[in-house]
């Protein structure tokens, strides 16, 4: 993932972050980035990302 990510606040959408990183996060679309750190235990969005990459 060769691209910079900035801080994403906390009530982003789901929907949102899966449309601009063409990933499925497994999570409604209406759920707040917040709530899906928090469920996975995670710092933060590019975390996220790799985990979500990586198949989980």
């Amino acid at each position: 993932m060769s691209k910079l990510l900035r801080q994403k606040r906390g009530d982003t959408l789901v929907k949102t972050i899966e449309k601009k990183y063409g990933v499925d996060l497994g999570y409604r679309s209406d759920a707040h980035l917040h709530t899906v750190l928090r469920n996975e235990g995670l710092p933060s969005l590019s975390k996220l990302l790799k985990m979500t990459k990586a198949g989980r």
